[in-house]
């Protein structure tokens, strides 16, 4: 197959699936790894499973941190045996397919084989030790946790796989699955209003939007060099940054305002919004600054050609500061008072309306692992299957490589 040949096949297939991502949450609040779900886009004409999940290998988030791979309405075949796993990647298999002889054969051959999988839902019936064993995690819904009830498993059966837990609707009810001993949860409630508690600004908080007043405002390096003498932690951070591999400098600088000089006004924008967002030294906040990264980049990356700089920084700033107010603890109208946006990021953030609105709602619903509002808010967009679930792929990918730049 030819490269035109292949990237025509590779976009049919993308264009096969609607994918939606959930990171998973611990019990120190941290993301310690991902989940794909994957739904079809028309039942009727499923490709092979094998051929799917090889494409996403394409865009893959490499990194040490698991990523669970689910295809929710997928045929077990023995297609899935030709997939190329990346070392990080786990399977799920649903409970319901094991009934099946011949699935229960497949996924025996795919541990055999290397493949790492992960048992979706409760079985009904105890499962063969030896099948079983296939397995590194089960994920179960929180109303299927019978754990939640006290109830006991039968005598001679003990629980031996960790258990990730979906479903979970607020932070009450994740401190209950981590008090259970759960690996994780699936998602965070990102909305749970018992955490949106007013808090005034971290020290570290206030300096970075005085910064990026001061960038935004164009003001003199002086200004913008005696800000960042205020925190030096900060400062230091920003050395780093200018002095790491990613510059390559013939000389390393030590001067605040050549670094700042160095990274440019644009990109040092870019790097203090990352920093706001991820500023905060609340443990419940973790999850929400872990999410406002992946909306930047995955706003950015969908929203704007590369002919559109100016948009595509605004859709950044637009995803990363979406969760703001729960992240400082400060409302939105005082944060906006701290620094000046444009009228498109605010009626986004505040109203999910203007030209940046419907960009925010379509990540929302990947965040939910809601495929009809997914598709809804695509189709209004005009944005295609594939290039929705490339645009996701690859942010998913860049925020990995980000995280340690923060």
């Amino acid at each position: 197959m030819n490269a035109p040949e292949k990237l025509i096949a590779t976009n049919e297939l993308l264009g096969s699936v609607w994918i939606c991502y959930a990171p998973l949450i611990d019990k120190k609040r941290k993301a310690i790894g991902t989940r794909l779900t994957m739904l079809s886009a028309n039942p009727a004409e499923r490709p092979p499973l094998g051929q799917l999940l090889d494409v996403l290998n394409e865009m893959w988030p490499e990194s040490t941190a698991p990523v669970l791979v689910a295809p929710l309405d997928a045929d077990f075949d023995a297609s899935a045996l030709s997939w190329h796993a990346p070392r990080n990647a786990l399977l799920e298999i649903p409970t319901n397919a094991l009934l099946d002889p011949q699935t229960q054969s497949v996924a025996q051959n795919l541990f055999k084989d290397g493949k790492r999988l992960v048992l979706r839902g409760r079985p009904d019936v105890p499962l063969p030790p030896a099948l079983l064993s296939c397995f590194e995690y089960c994920v179960i819904h929180v109303s299927e946790d019978r754990r939640r009830w006290g109830v006991q498993p039968p005598p001679g059966v003990a629980r031996r796989i960790p258990f990730i837990v979906t479903g979970v609707q607020s932070v009450a009810d994740a401190i209950e699955v981590f008090d259970r001993d759960a690996a994780a949860c699936v998602g965070w409630p990102l909305d749970d209003q018992s955490t949106n508690k007013a808090r005034p600004l971290q020290p570290g908080q206030a300096v970075v939007l005085e910064l990026l007043r001061l960038v935004r405002d164009d003001a003199d390096l002086d200004k913008i060099d005696a800000t960042l003498r205020r925190d030096p932690a900060l400062a230091f951070k920003l050395l780093r940054l200018v002095n790491s591999a990613a510059f390559n400098l013939p000389v390393q600088i030590t001067s605040f305002q050549h670094a700042v000089m160095m990274l440019g006004y644009k990109k040092l924008i870019r790097w203090l919004s990352l920093l706001l967002a991820t500023a905060s030294k609340d443990t419940n906040t973790f999850p929400l600054m872990h999410a406002s990264i992946r909306r930047g980049i995955f706003l950015e990356t969908i929203g704007a050609t590369a002919n559109q700089g100016e948009m595509r920084d605004e859709l950044f700033i637009t995803g990363a500061f979406s969760l703001l107010d729960r992240i400082t603890g400060a409302p939105f109208p005082h944060l906006f008072e701290l620094i000046s946006l444009s009228e498109s990021i605010v009626d986004a953030i505040l109203n999910r309306a203007g030209p940046y609105g419907p960009y925010l709602t379509l990540i929302e619903a990947i965040e939910r692992s809601d495929p009809i509002t997914v598709r809804k808010q695509a189709e209004e967009l005009a944005i295609p299957i594939a290039t929705c679930n490339e645009a996701l792929l690859r942010s998913l990918a860049a925020a990995q490589l980000l995280d340690g730049e923060i």
